[in-house]
């Protein structure tokens, strides 16, 4: 039995191909972000600083971190190993930990970081989940530590045309249907995040919106790349047999169809959600 319950894995395959399809997702959403931190959260790191990166998956974040930062602490933490890259492949300075943010941080990990970051958790969370996950995350905080959160509102996907001639109809069908599967979870968290910073006591707790298509030369493969997405999940739960999962052979048509869409011009869009906020000192 696992040691947690892996609600990600309840939706997504955790394999090297879903690992190389979130790598390539987080440097994308992070050229249109236009930074990995936010310069008044960037302000708290120093040469020794430690950071937790939470749901860390491939460590993406904290790969990208360690190139200017290579003597700070950084730690990840996943409900899962699954998707983690062999300890060969790590900067020096990066390790990587099993934790459930459900349930409290350990004692010794209170109060030990400066940074906190957590990028896309959503799809693990309900929405009467997340006020303890923020007050559980916000115990790792030192005195005058910052948390930074991203996440995306996948609620208001839509796929448009990018030229006069693109079509978008299957492209359009699909995110709809993960999306009505997956409401439940996408409806909570980037909307909410700000509050339940400002609860758990976080003070300067501030939020801004980036479209996911701001940075044109990004949009066919941030497309493609959620597009790959929808398909797995597709997949995943008609090989399950789960209710109202559509045939493989359907699926299969349906994913040409998608791709000549992207390939007409079809984009997404959508807003990603950064929030940060800081532990008084």
């Amino acid at each position: 039995m696992p040691l947690f319950r892996d609600t990600y894995a309840e939706n997504m395959q955790r394999d090297s191909t879903e690992a190389q399809r979130l790598d390539e997702q987080f440097d994308l959403l992070t050229e249109n972000i236009g930074y990995l931190l936010h310069p008044s959260v960037r302000d708290k790191m120093h040469p020794h600083a430690r950071v937790a990166d939470i749901a860390t998956g491939t460590a993406a974040f904290l790969r990208d971190l360690a190139h200017d930062w290579p003597d700070a602490m950084l730690n990840g933490y996943d409900i899962s190993t699954s998707l983690y890259p062999h300890v060969s492949t790590l900067p020096k300075n990066v390790t990587l930990y099993l934790l459930d943010v459900l349930k409290d941080v350990p004692v010794h990990l209170y109060a030990q970081f400066d940074i906190v970051h957590v990028r896309l958790i959503a799809a693990g969370l309900t929405g009467s989940e997340w006020l303890r996950v923020v007050r559980n995350l916000a115990r790792l905080l030192k005195p005058g530590g910052a948390m930074q959160w991203e996440e995306c509102d996948f609620t208001n996907v839509r796929h448009l045309p990018g030229r006069p001639d693109s079509t978008t109809d299957t492209a359009s069908a699909m995110g709809l249907m993960y999306l009505t599967a997956m409401k439940p979870r996408f409806e909570n968290g980037w909307n909410q995040l700000v509050a339940h910073m400002r609860t758990v006591g976080l003070v300067n707790v501030h939020t801004e919106a980036i479209s996911v298509d701001r940075v044109y030369a990004t949009r066919a493969r941030l497309t493609a790349n959620g597009m790959r997405a929808i398909f797995a999940w597709a997949r995943l739960h008609s090989a399950r047999g789960s209710q109202g999962a559509l045939p493989m052979q359907q699926i299969e048509e349906l994913e040409q169809k998608a791709y000549a869409d992207i390939q007409s011009g079809c984009y997404v869009t959508y807003d990603i959600h950064v929030v940060w906020g800081f532990k008084p000192e």
